[in-house]
């Protein structure tokens, strides 16, 4: 699975800017020093200016991301605490609603103001999980109506054992046995061999090699893309566009990256945050810290 940076429109700045906006004003980066690049050829010299945000252009990203300046948070979790200790509140729940609330801008069309566009590949599993998301994003993936190349299947490095207290899920034990019981069925839970760490992936290896064999047999046969691609599963690898903006990929990065989300989801959204932040370094740390 991978994350690939594209294109992207405005800076911190912009931001800072959509905001004030309102206001009929306009704040200018800060050049605190300059980089020297030297030109061989010509002989000469390039000071290229070394830019930051200045003190006040962050503490407003951080009201508009927040609704609050941090002192005012500051006085709201001293207060969350009192309670705590004088009513007999659990403070940690209390506190965790707090944090959800702070995660929620109350004055987000400035970050809408941004564009990202990012190249993805990932199974498609993990492609319908991040699909959901669709408030300020533009989706454009690869069909296979009109592309026949051989296909690519995820495959991943631990098979997890279903979660015992929820519905969904995952646990943190290691499934490493798959094989047939007395009664012909696949058995779990058996006593783990030194040998049988590889069983699994043995097994969906050669199903992935049928499938893949049969999805090319039916093209050469002439069946139309559009029904071959009935067989493929849903482990096969996708690709698409991506475009939204601050708000709306910071909204993917929370909740995808919550520890109930799907661990392959997780690894994608940690690698879009990964190519945001350096962008938008003081924006994406106040909207999703």
């Amino acid at each position: 699975m991978e994350v690939t940076y594209i294109d992207h429109m405005g800076t911190d700045l912009s931001v800072v800017n959509a905001a004030r906006v309102s206001f009929g004003k306009k704040s200018e980066w800060d050049i605190y020093d300059y980089d020297e690049e030297v030109h061989l050829e010509s002989r000469s010299i390039t000071l290229i200016p070394k830019k930051r945000l200045e003190d006040k252009d962050k503490s407003l990203i951080q009201f508009l991301a927040r609704g609050c300046t941090s002192g005012d948070w500051e006085k709201i979790l001293d207060d969350v605490h009192s309670a705590a200790e004088v009513d007999g509140f659990d403070e940690s729940d209390v506190e965790d609603i707090l944090k959800h609330v702070k995660n929620m801008p109350t004055h987000w069309t400035p970050f809408g103001h941004t564009a990202i566009t990012l190249h993805i590949k990932a199974p498609i599993f993990v492609a319908r999980q991040l699909g959901k998301h669709q408030v300020g994003m533009v989706w454009n993936e690869v069909s296979r109506r009109y592309v026949k190349d051989t296909p690519d299947f995820y495959v991943p490095d631990v098979w997890r054992a279903a979660a015992f207290n929820v519905k969904q899920g995952s646990s943190d034990e290691e499934v490493t046995m798959l094989c047939m019981g007395d009664d012909g069925y696949q058995t779990r839970g058996l006593p783990k061999l030194s040998h049988s760490s590889g069983r699994i992936r043995q097994s969906v290896g050669v199903a992935y090699a049928q499938l893949r064999e049969l999805y090319e047999e039916m093209l050469d046969s002439g069946v139309c893309p559009e029904q071959a691609r009935m067989v493929l599963p849903q482990s096969m690898y996708t690709e698409w566009y991506w475009t939204g903006n601050l708000y709306s990929f910071a909204n993917v990065f929370i909740q995808r990256t919550d520890s109930h989300a799907q661990r392959e989801v997780q690894e994608v959204a940690q690698q879009i945050s990964d190519v945001i932040e350096p962008l938008f370094p003081v924006s994406w740390e106040a909207l999703v810290s």
